[in-house]
């Protein structure tokens, strides 16, 4: 398998884990929205990315969004390339995908 292909397929695993906190605790949809914000002060100007995940937050419900983050679809591969969900998983879950995807070769 290349490396590209490795890396979506550990992209898509760890937001599948993170679709499935994000439905047991909806607490955590803080998260994302809380980055959005957190990105916005950083930067002078708002990278496209960042304007495009704000605009998902305000068009599509929770399920749509998870279903994003999901798919295999073009448009959720490059997604997740710049995704807000940072901080949703604890190290030692990241970890655990991370060494799945490194030991298979």
């Amino acid at each position: 398998m290349n490396m590209q292909k490795r890396s979506d397929e550990r992209s898509r695993a760890l937001h599948r884990e993170i679709a499935k906190k994000l439905r047991t605790n909806p607490k955590l949809w803080a998260v994302p929205q809380n980055n959005i914000e957190r990105w916005k002060k950083q930067r002078k100007t708002l990278i496209s990315s960042i304007a495009e995940w704000e605009s998902i937050f305000s068009r599509y419900g929770r399920e749509q969004i998870l279903t994003l983050l999901e798919s295999d679809s073009e448009e959720s591969v490059r997604l997740r390339s710049s995704s807000p969900f940072t901080g949703i998983l604890s190290e030692i879950e990241r970890k655990t995908i991370f060494d799945l995807y490194c030991n298979n070769k």
